[in-house]
């Protein structure tokens, strides 16, 4: 297995040639990343957000109505439009909202039309406010109308007020009960402004239909719910697949055609695409990982007291992941370094680069006898000319003559 992948590899990502790439070339690569890399992300979050939400079809303010027992019977939840929201993609999102939904949207715009909820708001706002004023007079009442009061009246004329509002010991008990029996009028009135809404046969229609129809929409709810972090992942990968194999096949049949410009390109947009494509993966992959066994490993920790050991695991995991990571790579590196050393081919590239043939070092071969770093031999001396000359390279600079 594992050598069939790197056949894979091999045989599809690595170009043999020795064309190389300009510094503008890379950057006009890079900046062709991020724009592909940008426009693919838009195109999930238009597919997400849009086409595939529990959100979308049931929306929060519909959900609510059923989940929260919302009271459609009091005209105070119908002053502001449910609908009254601008979001990313909104005019799609509204054609995706359930039937269901839009009809109790429709119920409410029907009774608003047709009862003048302002003016009930309004009505309820005034009582209040006087229910508010004679509850605030009938506990001033309440505070002084006591011992100490009858004992201070005792001793003076009954029409002499001693306390506010000119109140005597003659009327005091009078405007008591009057303030009572205004407040009780005033809760009366708010009594039947709210019963007038609630008894309207538009509001007992809109009201029967929720309590009939609740649990259904529920269950339909968190159907919808249940399966969305599945369905979507799905649907990301449905729209980057198809691009991977695309970017896959075109990059693959220029590197038979050995047309390295168009490989490179073609290989940065595989690359990208699959970044996304990759992290889905993993997040679909994590979806069916039953996290039963990770829960009660938490919880036997939990339980020890000792959760802190959880962390150490995830450390020495992250750990050996990077040790296996760095290894691979500096075995490649150690690999390449091999075959410069050993390679003719490669002994002429490293003198081109500048670089020293054994440890890949940056060197000087005009100026410099060894590497500083591995004290590998650059020059030798020519058998003709007696001068020095680059070792390993096939003739003398000075004279010409085959080493």
């Amino acid at each position: 297995m594992k050598s069939i992948i790197k056949n894979f590899f091999i045989n599809n990502f690595i170009y043999k040639g020795k064309e190389k790439l300009s510094k503008i070339t890379i950057l006009a690569l890079a900046i062709l990343d991020i724009f592909i890399l940008t426009i693919l992300y838009q195109g999930i979050d238009f597919q997400t957000q849009v086409l595939n939400n529990p959100s979308t079809k049931f929306p929060y303010d519909c959900r609510d109505i059923f989940a929260y027992n919302s009271k459609v019977d009091d005209f105070n939840n119908y002053i502001y439009n449910p609908k009254n929201y601008s979001s990313k993609y909104q005019n799609i999102k509204d054609l995706e909202v359930d039937n269901r939904c839009n009809l109790i949207y429709e119920k409410i715009d029907f009774i608003k039309d047709n009862i003048d909820v302002k003016l009930l708001k309004k009505t309820n706002e005034e009582i209040s406010n006087k229910s508010y004023e004679l509850n605030n007079q009938i506990s001033y009442l309440k505070d002084n109308y006591n011992t100490i009061l009858f004992e201070k009246l005792s001793n003076q004329d009954v029409d002499k007020s001693i306390i506010e509002g000119d109140l005597t010991a003659k009327n005091i008990k009078d405007k008591y009960d009057n303030l009572s029996l205004e407040l009780e009028k005033l809760t009366k009135q708010k009594e039947d402004l709210y019963n007038s809404f609630k008894e309207n046969s538009f509001v007992k229609e809109f009201n029967l239909y929720i309590d009939s129809n609740k649990n259904i929409i529920l269950e339909d709810i968190e159907s919808s719910e249940k399966y969305y972090s599945i369905k979507y992942e799905l649907v990301i990968l449905l729209f980057l697949i198809p691009l991977v194999l695309i970017f896959f096949y075109i990059m693959k049949n220029y590197l038979k055609k050995d047309r390295y410009i168009l490989y490179i390109i073609f290989k940065n947009l595989l690359v990208v695409t699959l970044i996304p494509t990759l992290i889905s993966l993993l997040s679909l992959i994590n979806i069916f990982i039953p996290n039963i066994f990770i829960e009660k490993l938490l919880m036997f920790f939990y339980n020890l007291e000792i959760p802190f050991i959880v962390y150490y695991f995830a450390i020495a995991i992250a750990i050996l992941f990077f040790i296996f990571i760095i290894v691979k790579i500096q075995k490649r590196f150690k690999d390449d370094n091999e075959k410069l050393k050993n390679s003719k081919i490669s002994i002429i590239e490293s003198y081109s680069r500048n670089l020293c043939n054994s440890c890949g070092t940056r060197v000087d071969y005009i100026n410099m006898n060894y590497c500083p770093c591995c004290k590998n031999e650059l020059k030798i001396e020519c058998q003709n000319c007696h001068k020095d000359t680059i070792k390993g390279l096939g003739y003398c600079f000075n004279c010409g003559d085959e080493i």
